[in-house]
């Protein structure tokens, strides 16, 4: 899986639902340093991490990662 398109994947989301990182960290309880990691398509989040991101933005990991293979 490509780590920036999934990180673009969820800034587009967080940006649509007119949502900072600021509010997406705190809805999602993953740290705001986490979430500006992910969306720039660095490090390895855990999938309860993303899971987390997902629920907020209603976003389907099957779905996105189907995309994104």
């Amino acid at each position: 899986m490509d780590l920036k398109i999934f990180g673009q994947v969820i800034r587009e989301k967080r940006n649509a639902l007119h949502l900072k990182q600021e509010d997406l960290s705190i809805q999602s309880g993953v740290a705001i340093k986490t979430i500006h990691s992910i969306e720039m398509g660095k490090g390895n989040p855990a999938i309860k991490t993303i899971l987390r991101i997902f629920d907020i933005l209603e976003l389907d990991f099957i779905v996105v990662s189907a995309k994104n293979s």
